[in-house]
């Protein structure tokens, strides 16, 4: 087949064309603490440059004899958020996260090993839902003046994990000063991702949560009285039975299958 730069054109400007990396903002919601001038609207326009968080799945190895070895997650360990915020001359985008931070962990002895802030002792850690709040990242689409299409990544939870160094230098008189920061977070949302639903309680497919589950709604069963009031309910009670032994035997099959 002959590649051709329209047919290759076409495809990617089918999808709008290619994804800017400079179209984004950020958004810090409802921080807790601020002891600066700095807005939500001033904290978008001097981050510099964002990443949206990748997606690391913790695995583990599968070897029989004979066999190739075949691997199969365990966990999910979420990636930090890396960003970097632009600094001004005023300081108080820096004095905002110092001051973020010492939500977190009051890291000042200046007034002495017993004084607080905010009724934080030295070094003393806070409470979760004191120092974290909704982080939102928006990679806007090139036609989003017309058609409004943005990608987001919400992160609810989200903390300074770590304040990177802040770089001066004689010999840097043409640049401008930056501080990195590593945020942390307690859960991730994308706009790509599917929403499940609570009722879909066996629509997992394959896998050892499925069983236990089968398993759960046969020990409840069992818990209760089993002496039948009458003939309906010992038909519902036997049906209930046979659908839970069933359910576990299939659970059983598929995890076999699986190894």
């Amino acid at each position: 087949m002959t590649f051709k730069i329209s047919d290759f054109k076409s495809q990617i400007d089918r999808l709008g064309g290619p994804m800017r990396q400079s179209l984004f903002e950020v958004q810090i919601v409802n921080f807790p603490v601020n002891t600066s001038s700095v807005t939500t609207r001033d904290l978008s326009f001097f981050c510099k440059n964002v990443a949206i968080p990748g997606i690391t799945m913790g695995l583990n190895s599968y070897e029989a004899v004979g066999q190739q070895r075949r691997m199969y997650p365990t966990s999910l360990n979420p990636e930090p958020v890396q960003a970097i915020f632009m600094l001004d001359s005023n300081h108080q985008i820096l004095s905002f996260f110092h001051s973020w931070a010492q939500r977190v962990v009051n890291y000042s002895t200046v007034g002495g090993n017993f004084s607080e802030v905010d009724g934080m002792l030295p070094f003393e850690i806070g409470y979760k839902n004191e120092y974290s709040c909704r982080i939102i990242i928006k990679a806007y689409s090139t036609d989003y003046l017309t058609t409004g299409k943005y990608y987001e990544t919400i992160l609810d939870g989200g903390f300074p994990g770590m304040l990177g160094d802040v770089d001066l230098a004689w010999e840097a008189n043409d640049s401008y000063s930056t501080l990195p920061i590593s945020f942390q977070y307690d859960r991730i949302q994308f706009s790509g991702e599917r929403v499940g639903s609570p009722t879909s309680r066996y629509g997992r497919g394959n896998g050892i949560l499925g069983l236990i589950d089968a398993i759960g709604d046969f020990g409840q069963l069992i818990g209760q009285d089993l002496v039948p009031r009458g003939i309906t309910d010992a038909v519902n009670k036997y049906t209930k039975v046979t659908n839970n032994f069933d359910n576990i035997s299939n659970r059983i099959n598929e995890i076999k299958n699986i190894f």
